[in-house]
C-alpha cells in the first residue's frame, strides 16, 4: 500500500490495465467522447470517491461516479448507459471481443466477394480497374436491385474492333460508385443527426461502448427530442418539445440573473469553489476562490433568417430566446429573408408565445420568402445602426443560403467593428460547412456553431453567455 501524493489516499501498487485507476481514466475519456464534460479534478475525485465505498457493491460505485461526473441532468443517462456498458465481468467482455472478430471477419468476406463481382463484370473487356476500399464499400452498401442494375448494364456493352469501350466503361462504373457514395452518405447523415452526438476514439473496445451509448441513448423518446432536428420534430411533439424548451430557457434564464459571477479578484469569499479546489488538500483551504457582483447585464440582439430553408429552425429558437426576456436586461429581435424587420414589440405584449408567433407570422413580410441578408443588413444600419454598442452581442441564426454573399460579408465586418461579439447558429451540420459559398466569406467575421438541436442551442448559448 502506498499513499498517493495528489489524491491523498491509499492504493495498490499495481500496474497494468487491469486496474482501478487504469479503468476509471478510460472510462472517463468515453463520457468526454459522448459530449459530458469531465475534468481532470473531477476524475480525482472520482477515484477518491471510490476508496470510499464498498467496490464489490456494483451499484455503490456507480452512484459514487454518477455523483461526481454527472453535472446535468441530460447527462445523467448518458453516464448510466455508459457504466452498463463499460463496466462488464471479464467473461462478458471476451465474448464481445469473439463477436467483433466475427463481424470483422464477415465483413471481410463481403467486401473480397464484392470486388470479385466487379472484376468478373469487367473481365470481358481484359481491362483492370483499380477500386479502392471506399469504392467496394459504396458497393456493398448499394440495394441489391441497383447493383444487379448497374452489373447488368456493363454487361451489355460490347465492344467493336475499331474503338473499344474500355474508357467509357471505367467512367460510368466510377460515376455510379461516386453517386451512390454521395446518395448514401446524405441518406444515413441524416440518419446520424437524430442520434447522440458521439467522437470515436480509434479504440476498437472504447469506440464499442461510444457506439452502444450513442444507439441506445436515442431510443429514449425525451432525449431523442433534446437531439433531434429540429426541422424533424413532427406535429405530434411539438407540445412536449415546446415544454422542453421553455424549461431549458428557464433554467438558463435563472443562471443569467445570478448577482454574482467568479472573479480573481479578492473580494467576496465563493465558499462551493473553495471546497471543490480543495478537496486535493484533505479538505484545507490553501487556495482561496472569490465572486464578485455582475457589472450589468446582457445586451443582446438576435437576428434570425426566416426564408423558406429556416422557417421551422426560427420559430424553435425564437421562442427559446422569448424565455430570456427576464433574465436579459435589453433584448431585440430582428427577422429577415429577402428585408430586415424588427420584432422586438411582438414579444413585449406579455403574451404567452403561441399568440405572439401567430400574430407574428401573420403580420411580417419576410416569412417563408427566399434570403438576401446584404439588403437586410443594409436596412439594419440604416434604421436599427444606433442599437449597436461595444457591450451588445448579436446572434445571428442562418443557414448562410443567400444571394451576393461577398455583399453581404462587408456589411457583416462593418457589423463587428460595432459590438462585442458575433455568434452565427448554423442548422446545417458542419460537415457541409465546405459546399456552402456563404460560409467561407461570412466566417472571418463571426464564430460559427452547428446548432441543429435543443441540445446544442442550450449548450452554445449556456457558455457563451455565461461567460
Amino acid at each position: 500500500m502506498g499513499i498517493n501524493p495528489v489524491t491523498g489516499v491509499a492504493g495498490r501498487e499495481e500496474k497494468g490495465e487491469n486496474t482501478l485507476h487504469h479503468n476509471l481514466v478510460r472510462f472517463t475519456h468515453i463520457l468526454r467522447h459522448l459530449g459530458m464534460r469531465v475534468s481532470m479534478a473531477e476524475t480525482l475525485d472520482a477515484y477518491r470517491a471510490l476508496t470510499l465505498v464498498d467496490l464489490k457493491s456494483r451499484e455503490k460505485v456507480k452512484a459514487a461516479l454518477r455523483a461526481v461526473l454527472v453535472k446535468k441532468a441530460p447527462d445523467r443517462q448518458i453516464f448510466d448507459l455508459a457504466f452498463e456498458r463499460f463496466f462488464v465481468p471479464p467473461e462478458d467482455k471476451e465474448q464481445q471481443y469473439l463477436l467483433r472478430r466475427q463481424q470483422e471477419e464477415k465483413e471481410r468476406q463481403r467486401l473480397a466477394k464484392a470486388r470479385e463481382k466487379l472484376e468478373q463484370v469487367l473481365s470481358p473487356w481484359s481491362m483492370e480497374i483499380k477500386f479502392n476500399q471506399e469504392d467496394i464499400q459504396t458497393f456493398v452498401r448499394m440495394p441489391l436491385q441497383e447493383q444487379k442494375r448497374l452489373t447488368d448494364f456493363i454487361r451489355r456493352m460490347r465492344g467493336n474492333p475499331v474503338n473499344s469501350p474500355g474508357e467509357l466503361i471505367a467512367r460510368v462504373m466510377q460515376s455510379a460508385l461516386n453517386y451512390w457514395r454521395y446518395y448514401l452518405l446524405k441518406t444515413q447523415g441524416e440518419e446520424a443527426r437524430r442520434q447522440l452526438e458521439a467522437e470515436l476514439t480509434g479504440e476498437t473496445e472504447l469506440d464499442d461502448v461510444i457506439s452502444g451509448v450513442a444507439a441506445d441513448f436515442y431510443r429514449d423518446p425525451d432525449d431523442q427530442l433534446l437531439y433531434q432536428d429540429m426541422q424533424h420534430i413532427g406535429l405530434a411533439e411539438v407540445e412536449k418539445y415546446t415544454l422542453t424548451l421553455e424549461r431549458l430557457s428557464r433554467h438558463l434564464a435563472n443562471r443569467l440573473s445570478r448577482r454574482y459571477r467568479q472573479s480573481s479578484r479578492r473580494q467576496k469569499l465563493d465558499m462551493r469553489r473553495t471546497i471543490r479546489r480543495n478537496i486535493a488538500y484533505g479538505g484545507s483551504p490553501l487556495k482561496l476562490c472569490y465572486r464578485s457582483r455582475r457589472r450589468h447585464k446582457l445586451r443582446l440582439i438576435l437576428i434570425c433568417d426566416v426564408s423558406a430553408s429556416m422557417a421551422r429552425y426560427a420559430r424553435f429558437i425564437l421562442q427559446f430566446i422569448y424565455g430570456l426576456s427576464n433574465a436579459v436586461q435589453y433584448i431585440e429581435s430582428f427577422v429577415f429573408s429577402e428585408d430586415m424587420e424588427r420584432i422586438t414589440p411582438h414579444f413585449r405584449k406579455n403574451e404567452d408565445f403561441v399568440t405572439v408567433m401567430t400574430d407574428l407570422v401573420n403580420a411580417s413580410q419576410q416569412w417563408g420568402k427566399t434570403t438576401d441578408f446584404n439588403t437586410a443588413l443594409k436596412t439594419f444600419h440604416v434604421q436599427w445602426g444606433n442599437l449597436l454598442t461595444a457591450d451588445t452581442l448579436v446572434i445571428i441564426v442562418s443557414d448562410t443560403k443567400t444571394i451576393t454573399p461577398r455583399e453581404a460579408a462587408r456589411e457583416l465586418a462593418a457589423l463587428r467593428e460595432k459590438v462585442r461579439d458575433i455568434l452565427w447558429l448554423n442548422p446545417v451540420p458542419a460537415r457541409q460547412w465546405s459546399n456552402l459559398p456563404g460560409v467561407e466569406v461570412f466566417l472571418p467575421h463571426v464564430r460559427m456553431f452547428e446548432c441543429y438541436s435543443l441540445h446544442q442551442l442550450e449548450s452554445i448559448l449556456h457558455q457563451q453567455l455565461l461567460k
